[in-house]
């Protein structure tokens, strides 16, 4: 009992979610305690039909709660409860009148009833059977409100009496209806979050490249519309002899590799400047400066691979690197793809002259 109160108070918070059929626990809880409840107001007026139809509901609620705990079959929990709960309403009004506010739990059950089963994925066709559950309550609540009107209840109280128990059922109606409606919220609110945090991951997945967590080809190119400065240079940086490494080693060990050179490209550079992988082995950096700048950081990531302890199978894997450089101010209106493609073509001057280089010129 302690855990679901420290449970409820958590999703009250709004720092836990209920999960699967805790939202059918809480009404056939709710609902079984209140009819325990009118058990007992029925045995002090000396209603003892009252009281037996009233424990007739919480025991029904209460085996549904067990029974549902067991075989999770929410649609069977909740048709029971509701029509319980429903039945209990209407013959609480021909044995009592109009006046002492049973009906109002034939009202509260219909978007009880909605909030249940919108909650609940274990009902094929819920449109057909909420319509069919509301159906038959209002025509049955419509039908004996004539009835009780035109008949007299078959037990009479004084008004104090009547009172009272309406202030009860009326007191109960409210909480039941503020606290369903302040669980609807919190969901709506829990999945508003999840579906942000979904939304975020999904445009993460698409931006950034799984392996390296770099960004993408795509990635680049939108984050390229949005820069102003005309100080920059993109560098376009080669892994030497990738397939050897992996007709060799084996793709997990060019995975590592790949890593190995996100890494060094993302610790060379300033936090403003970009990297990306830009498909297979072949990397796309802008950097903000000089080209003296860019030389530095490109000399930097040649170091760092350089001295990296790469080892597969007993054996240490040497990285290099060759790099085509441009830079935004070579030529006046320059647009993005001549800068790569000169970086590009640079790039393959430098494969062909030797590797392991940086190209700065088309010769």
């Amino acid at each position: 009992m302690s855990g679901m109160i420290k449970q409820a108070i958590l999703i009250v918070k709004g720092k836990a979610r209920m999960a699967g059929g805790d939202h059918f626990r809480f009404l056939a809880a709710f609902m079984s305690a209140v009819h325990l409840a009118l058990t007992g107001i029925g045995a002090l007026l000396g209603c003892h039909m009252l009281a037996g139809v009233s424990f007739a509901a919480a025991a029904a609620e209460l085996s549904m709660f067990y029974a549902v705990k067991r075989n999770g079959n929410f649609f069977a929990g909740i048709t029971v409860v509701y029509f319980a709960t429903c039945l209990h309403g209407l013959a609480a009004c021909v044995l009592m009148g109009w006046t002492y506010g049973f009906f109002l739990y034939n009202l509260v059950m219909i978007p009880i009833l909605f909030y249940m089963v919108c909650m609940t994925e274990d009902l094929l066709k819920p449109k057909k059977y909420v319509i069919f559950c509301t159906g038959a309550n209002c025509i049955a609540t419509l039908l004996l409100r004539r009835y009780v009107y035109l008949g007299e209840p078959w037990y009479v109280y004084t008004k104090e009496t009547a009172f009272w128990v309406s202030f009860f059922n009326h007191l109960v109606c409210f909480f039941f209806i503020t606290m369903f409606s302040e669980m609807f919220i919190l969901e709506l609110r829990a999945s508003r979050r999840e579906l942000r945090r979904q939304t975020e991951e999904l445009k993460r997945l698409a931006d950034y490249d799984g392996l390296t967590k770099l960004r993408n080809r795509r990635s680049m190119l939108a984050a390229w519309e949005g820069i102003t400065r005309e100080d920059y240079c993109v560098v376009m940086g080669d892994i030497d002899d990738f397939k050897k490494v992996n007709d060799t080693y084996g793709h997990e060990a060019g995975d590592e590799v790949l890593k190995m050179v996100a890494a060094s490209m993302q610790g060379a550079v300033d936090k403003e400047d970009y990297v990306s992988r830009w498909g297979g082995e072949e990397f796309l950096m802008i950097v903000f400066g000089s080209l003296a700048y860019a030389l530095k950081v490109v000399d930097k990531v040649q170091r760092e691979l350089q001295n990296a302890d790469l080892v597969v199978e007993g054996k240490k894997i040497a990285v290099t690197m060759t790099f085509g450089l441009s830079e935004r101010g070579e030529a006046v209106g320059e647009d993005v793809d001549e800068l790569i493609r000169r970086a590009d073509r640079r790039l393959y001057i430098g494969k062909n002259s030797g590797k392991n280089c940086v190209k700065i010129k088309d010769e």
